[in-house]
């Protein structure tokens, strides 16, 4: 004859001493009981080096210094500046306004200002020669345009002296 075993899960277990109490399950002695003797899974790690985790990176950063032209492999796209060179951008766009407001010398003021703002696009984009280039350009219109005005302006005046006395 058979032998009659319980068909529920819960009763093999059980009889296997799986979730029984300390003392039972398979082997015999381990089961839900506590941790064997010297640790449960293996040693401890060792602690981590002080400062953080793994080797220590290598001076100067982990990934090296940056190429020095970030547009592209040495010799391609505009030369890095030199360390401390600037150039100025306000003084163009400041007396190219003056000149179309104050002189009114509008097509040299307009002209002044079109290359201030290139300077500006220009230098923001780390391109410094051309920026240099675009704010000269843009000063001796202004400054074309204000002496224009005042050669104007005195010839205007000059010419209602003369009218102004003949009469």
């Amino acid at each position: 004859m058979m032998e009659h075993r319980p068909a529920s899960a819960n009763a093999i277990v059980r009889a296997a001493g799986g979730y029984g109490p300390p003392g039972g399950g398979y082997p015999p002695g381990g089961g839900y009981g506590g941790p064997p003797p010297g640790g449960g899974y293996g040693v401890p790690p060792a602690a981590p080096p002080p400062g953080g985790f793994g080797p220590p990176a290598p001076p100067g950063g982990g990934y090296g210094t940056p190429p020095p032209n970030a547009f592209g492999p040495p010799g391609f796209g505009p030369p890095a500046p030199p360390p401390g060179e600037d150039v100025n951008t306000t003084l163009p766009l400041v007396l190219s306004i003056v000149t179309m407001t104050c002189c009114l010398c509008v097509p040299m003021g307009v002209g002044g200002l079109i290359f201030a703002l290139n300077a500006n696009t220009a230098k923001k984009a780390g391109d410094l020669a051309t920026a240099q280039s675009k704010a000269k350009t843009s000063i001796i219109l202004s400054i074309i345009g204000m002496v224009g005005a005042v050669i104007i302006w005195t010839v205007y005046g000059v010419l209602m002296m003369i009218n102004g006395r003949s009469t």
